[in-house]
């Protein structure tokens, strides 16, 4: 079974992961994106303090990233569990605008557990996706920071022995706000609400469960490392905990 310390030191060791990420050094481009989410807990590429010439503008970005997540489920009947899951995604994003940014990813759901009052049960390898959007409201200038809106579409296939499917979908919305300095470095925070069902089978009986908390808060960093590669990291303690970290390249 996994104890809270148990999750407590994974947890630690992916917000350590989180911190070592964003201390690399980087170059002196402003970052010239705002990135959608990616993956269970999601990350964001940067956003530029002013507009760029149309012409001159990079529309698209391939990015790679990883995201932890611990929650609580609970499901009818009474039942509640403990839930851990990790997860890769590859994702596209494309700006038809400078404000805009679509995303489409899809990558290894990598595993987890889901622990009952009396049963640890692995998630196995499986399938994760995720659909998402973000529009920027508000550029950051001198004190007034960026604000920019967030959505995304997500889902998770697995499976827990013996051969019994895990399927989850989720919405979430969010707002980040925050601002870019020496115009390499973002900082912010960010917040969610979120919703979705979960499926599962537990002792032969089908069950339909959702998070305990259907909010999130935290905060994150971007570094821009030139005017097309950049790195993000982000933490949230609050709410559904997990942390997320990846690359992008833009062309």
């Amino acid at each position: 079974m996994s104890s809270p310390r148990d999750r407590s030191n994974r947890l630690g060791f992916s917000l350590a992961f989180f911190l070592g990420t964003v201390a690399v050094s980087g170059a002196s481009e402003t970052a010239r994106a705002c990135g959608a989410a990616t993956g269970g807990a999601a990350g964001i590429s940067g956003c530029s303090l002013s507009e760029h010439d149309e012409e001159a503008r990079l529309k698209w970005r391939v990015g790679a990233g990883y995201s932890f997540t611990s929650t609580g489920l609970h499901f009818g009947g009474g039942l509640r569990v403990d839930e851990i899951r990790d997860s890769a995604v590859v994702a596209l994003d494309y700006k038809p605008i400078s404000r805009l940014t679509l995303e489409a990813g899809a990558g290894p759901f990598l595993g987890g557990s889901i622990t009952t009052p009396g049963t640890r049960f692995a998630l196995s390898p499986g399938f994760a996706g995720a659909l998402g959007a973000s529009y920027r409201i508000l550029d950051a200038d001198r004190a007034i920071p960026f604000v920019l809106l967030t959505g995304q579409i997500s889902y998770v296939s697995s499976s827990t022995s013996p051969g019994v499917g895990y399927n989850a979908f989720d919405l979430r919305l969010g707002v980040a706000v925050g601002t870019t300095l020496w115009r390499v470095l973002t900082p912010y925070v960010v917040g969610r609400a979120f919703g979705g069902p979960v499926y599962w089978r537990f002792q032969g009986t089908p069950l339909v469960g959702t998070d305990d908390n259907h909010w999130q808060v935290g905060g994150g960093l971007s570094l821009a490392l030139g005017s097309r590669l950049d790195l993000f990291a982000e933490g949230v303690p609050l709410g559904e905990q997990g942390v997320s970290a990846g690359a992008g390249y833009s062309f």
